[in-house]
């Protein structure tokens, strides 16, 4: 509704949006406005009608006592308008049978009043028009009541009881314009205090407006300061604050990420051109040299593969491009499988499977077998030949658990949260001895989360470690 009141505005009156302060107040006062008026209203209305209703009472008692003193005294007279107790602003007029008007109190200006049409008609048709039983007349100008009378000898009488409601009309009148200078004094009152308190009220908003516009890629430690209210408006603060912890956060992340990266990369080209000149200078010629260079030039380019590789996998999850297709996995078999591989490939550790239950668990097949690859990948590194790698899948009512263990070299205490961090090595040389790039267990972090698991580490040194991977059981 706003937005279509803002477009008329701005397109036919030239005028520009209206700021959210001025808004909440227009809308404000709108509805006070809306409710004084109705209770305005309806209070004028209630006196009205209480006060007529309380006049045509007074009529039919009026008509009541006259007639008990008529039936008390006998004959129609001026004592009437006396000992019948009418009230001073009542006026009577009494018509014989005939029509012909006989006693009247009434003002002597009022020649109309000397014929009436309700007693003329029930006089000439009295079956067919007998006299009004209810209260007659128009609430601006005059109520009438009727009442017939019969005395002792049968002659017919007609009373006709009216008032004019000048004072209950001159009441409501002055009631009506008091109540109306009071709704719009109220409205005067409500925009002012209502800007005062709208401005009052939103001014944390331009405190973070103006702390926003400050805010620039090498000035994001910029925060809003809070006040000590604590209400919606500090709510927000706090959580754009805390967003902006998030962004910062991320932002650094990126580049130490960029820089971690840039460093890897640098170091095998760098090694690959210095074999490239010495191939150029010497290895024609020499054997040896040939023989040493290319066996250095493959073995990083191997390395290197890997590092794009798992650089690719960040970049393709950072930007939402990993697409995760869950489906239900039989998680013996995905062990079974993972085993048969790398007993292939590796003939220098004892691999054995220790407990291997089948359950069921939810999650992209292709990235739980990648993350238990990296994790046994690991464990062949830093195990010495001829170490033990243990690999075990428990299940229980809810969870399934994947296990590996090996009898390697361990991490320090010190190290345990932080090797999932992305590039982060607990010995830089020895990784590089077993051709690691700092990426695995940041991939295996990642695939973890995605997949709705839970990872676990514990190591000792040169004990080795154990790292488990905990998965939410359904029901097959």
């Amino acid at each position: 509704m706003w937005q279509k009141i803002n477009h008329w505005l701005t397109r036919h009156l030239l005028i520009a949006p209206l700021p959210i302060f001025a808004k909440m107040v227009l809308l404000y006062s709108s509805i006070v406005f809306f409710i004084l008026l109705t209770v305005s209203v309806v209070t004028i209305t209630s006196v009205h009608y209480i006060m007529n209703d309380s006049l045509r009472d007074e009529l039919k008692h009026s008509a009541v006592s006259a007639v008990q003193y008529l039936d008390a005294y006998g004959k129609v007279d001026t004592t009437i308008f006396v000992r019948a107790n009418l009230p001073p602003s009542m006026n009577l007029q009494i018509y014989d049978g005939a029509g012909h008007l006989i006693v009247d109190n009434g003002p002597t200006h009022a020649v109309r009043k000397r014929s009436d049409r309700y007693i003329d008609e029930a006089i000439r048709t009295p079956d067919k028009k007998p006299l009004p039983t209810n209260v007659q007349g128009n609430e601006s100008s005059e109520f009438s009541y009727y009442q017939m009378w019969t005395d002792s000898q049968g002659k017919h009488y007609y009373l006709r009881f009216s008032q004019r409601p000048d004072k209950e009309t001159g009441f409501v009148s002055l009631l009506s314009k008091q109540l109306l200078a009071s709704v719009l004094i109220s409205l005067i009152l409500t925009i002012f205090t209502g800007m005062y308190l709208m401005k009052k009220s939103l001014a944390p908003l331009q405190v973070i407006n103006d702390t926003m516009k400050t805010i620039e890629v090498n000035r994001l430690d910029n925060r809003i300061t809070l006040s000590d209210n604590k209400n919606e408006l500090h709510d927000l603060a706090v959580s754009i604050n805390q967003a902006l912890d998030r962004i910062e956060y991320g932002y650094k992340q990126q580049q130490q990420f960029i820089s971690d990266a840039s460093h890897e990369l640098r170091t095998p080209i760098t090694v690959i051109a210095g074999y490239t000149d010495l191939l150029c200078r010497w290895g024609k010629d020499d054997p040896a040299v040939l023989d040493e260079s290319l066996n250095a030039i493959r073995s990083e380019t191997d390395y290197m593969k890997q590092l794009i590789e798992r650089l690719l996998f960040f970049a393709r999850s950072n930007n939402g491009t990993l697409i995760k297709h869950f489906t239900k996995i039989n998680t013996a078999e995905l062990l079974q499988e993972v085993y048969s591989e790398i007993s292939l490939i590796d003939k220098d550790h004892e691999i054995t499977i220790r407990q291997n239950d089948e359950a069921v668990i939810t999650a992209e097949p292709g990235s739980v077998k990648q993350m238990l690859r990296i994790f046994i990948d690991n464990a062949l590194k830093y195990t010495p030949a001829g170490g033990k790698i243990i690999l075990s899948c428990m299940a229980d009512e809810k969870s399934v658990r994947y296990i590996i263990s090996d009898t390697g070299i361990g991490i320090p205490e010190k190290d345990l949260d932080r090797v999932f961090e992305r590039f982060y090595r607990v010995d830089s040389s020895r990784t590089k001895e077993t051709g690691g790039s700092g990426l695995g267990l940041s991939i295996a972090k990642y695939i973890a989360k995605a997949n709705n698991a839970e990872l676990h580490l514990s190591s000792q040194l040169n004990k080795g470690t154990t790292v488990m991977a905990v998965f939410q059981r359904c029901s097959s």
